[in-house]
């Protein structure tokens, strides 16, 4: 059963909102200068280790450029490291940091705790279902962006 045009913008405009909505609710870094993007790029390096900044790239959808930015940020925060990777010495491998790490969880300590506020109505079979649905249209979306633009490097799994 496919879904509709009509279905499936209403659903990229619910998409776009929630994120708005994320951003000025939940993903605020008052005591933090990280930018989201920088975020992203910790949370997928602790998750799957460490990884070619190129491989890192088409994992996360990112420009090369973007991701470099990001990466820059990172290094000079000493959130990340970076080193030439053994196999191809003009590949980088990145690396997160111990404090990278400590980041991360104040950072997750602080969202959660705003989120679990704001679903007390909701319980953890709610919150599972939710979570659920919204990371298997992250995979479709991230296979989809894989198919039609990988090139040569592999996404981080």
């Amino acid at each position: 059963m496919a879904v509709s045009s009509a279905t499936a913008q209403s659903l990229i405009d619910e998409l776009y909102l929630m994120g708005r909505a994320i951003k000025v609710s939940i993903a605020r870094n008052e005591d933090e200068r990280l930018l989201a993007g920088g975020l992203g790029v910790l949370v997928t390096l602790e998750e799957h280790g460490p990884c070619r900044q190129g491989d890192l790239a088409v994992s996360m959808c990112l420009s090369p450029s973007a991701l470099s930015r990001h990466v820059a940020e990172l290094v000079a925060d000493e959130l990340l490291t970076r080193h030439p990777d053994p196999t191809d010495g003009r590949a980088t491998v990145l690396h997160i940091t111990d404090r990278g790490r400590a980041l991360l969880r104040r950072i997750r300590a602080k969202r959660a705790e705003v989120m679990a506020a704001l679903l007390e109505d909701w319980g953890d079979d709610d919150a599972e279902r939710a979570r659920s649905t919204i990371r298997s249209l992250r995979e479709k979306l991230t296979e989809h962006a894989l198919r039609t633009g990988a090139g040569e490097h592999q996404p981080v799994r």
